[in-house]
């Protein structure tokens, strides 16, 4: 048969068949090696004429709440060395303290240096020695029974 011929049968032939026919190969055309789906192509575009706001709004807000995340991190570091800074000034002025204070404070010092692990950027010099001593005097309490 000519490709004249099918033009000519096609034009013959009522529309809503050739479009039925048209969709009915469309859905069984696979070529190899590489996969070509014409439905699920549509369906995809379609999707992104629904969804594509709503994934850019999702990108952006999970961006944010990584952020806020990455803030909230560094907030509670800052916070757990304000917490041994002050600790140690207070055994440094001959404050005592009792075993769950000095347990507290080495639940700071924990989260703190897994913090700057983390994040080797974050300015740690501060609280160094701080941490040092604070540990010195803890074993020095526990050896001798000198807690409050």
């Amino acid at each position: 048969m000519k490709l004249i011929e099918v033009f000519n049968i096609l034009n013959s032939t009522d529309k809503t068949l050739i479009a039925v026919i048209l969709f009915i190969v469309a859905i069984s055309i696979e070529i190899s090696p590489v996969k070509v789906n014409p439905l699920s192509w549509i369906g995809h575009k379609i999707s992104n004429i629904f969804m594509g706001d709503i994934r850019d709004k999702i990108t952006v807000l999970g961006t944010e709440v990584s952020n806020i995340k990455s803030e909230f991190m560094e907030k509670t570091a800052m916070d757990s060395r304000y917490r041994i800074l002050r600790f140690d000034d207070e055994i440094l002025h001959d404050i005592k303290h009792t075993k769950e204070h000095f347990d507290s404070i080495l639940i700071d010092i924990n989260v703190y240096e897994a913090f700057c692990d983390r994040n080797p950027e974050f300015k740690n010099n501060v609280a160094k020695s701080s941490i040092k001593h604070i540990k010195d005097i803890y074993q020095e309490c526990k050896e001798d029974k000198k807690f409050l």
